[in-house]
């Protein structure tokens, strides 16, 4: 088949709409996505799109959870800046540290990532956002998000999350709820941006 580029510029959609859909018909057997060779029609190609697919993704869709996470940890780091202390402090700290010296990869299942967020919720102090924070983060999972993400995470991603958790910790670690909040929002704003269209800038605020 054509390259994603040229796919996407004869659809005229963005490229992240349309790795969705191709991860979509990937799961549903329709297609074969192998990296760095191409974009294949499966064997059974023909007989598998007459099945509809089970994506195990409960009707939530990626980009809906990504709005809800900014609503609300914008919040909890808004808190933690007003009101984590010191130990607090310590285990963003950690989390942020074992995100940039572990494994290189950068995905939203991978654990030190997950517990930076965890760690900020905690400090807010507010322990049904906390709940939030986490139900959230765990319908971040199955087989449909595993291959999106295969996608979309690049290493490229992994450098603008590490300098973005780095931004977040600085405002809590200052006491300043405004910017911690705010820079949690174009935090997810650029998660946000990658799924939706695989770019990574944002604009200037």
């Amino acid at each position: 088949m054509p390259s994603e580029r040229d796919l996407a510029d004869q659809l005229k959609v963005s490229r992240g709409s349309l790795r969705k859909a191709l991860v979509v018909l990937e799961l549903s057997g329709v297609l074969e996505i192998r990296t760095s060779s191409g974009i294949f029609v499966a064997e059974n190609a023909l007989s598998n799109a007459n099945r509809l697919p089970s994506l195990d993704v409960s009707g939530r869709r990626p980009l809906g959870i990504i709005q809800a996470r900014r609503a609300v940890e914008g919040e909890t780091a808004f808190l933690a800046a007003k009101l984590g202390n010191e130990a607090d402090i310590e285990r963003i700290k950690a989390a942020a540290q074992a995100l940039e010296e572990g494994e290189r990869r950068y995905d939203l299942r991978h654990p030190s990532d997950r517990q930076f967020h965890r760690e900020i919720a905690r400090a807010s102090q507010n322990t049904v956002l906390g709940d939030m924070v986490r139900d959230l983060w765990n319908m971040q999972r199955g087989k449909y998000y595993q291959r999106l993400e295969d996608h979309f995470s690049t290493a490229e991603m992994r450098g603008y999350a590490i300098r973005d958790h780095w931004k977040i910790l600085a405002a809590i670690t200052a006491g300043d709820p405004d910017p911690a909040r705010r820079m949690m929002h174009r935090h997810m704003d650029r998660i946000y941006n990658n799924l939706a269209t695989s770019a990574l800038e944002l604009p200037k605020s």
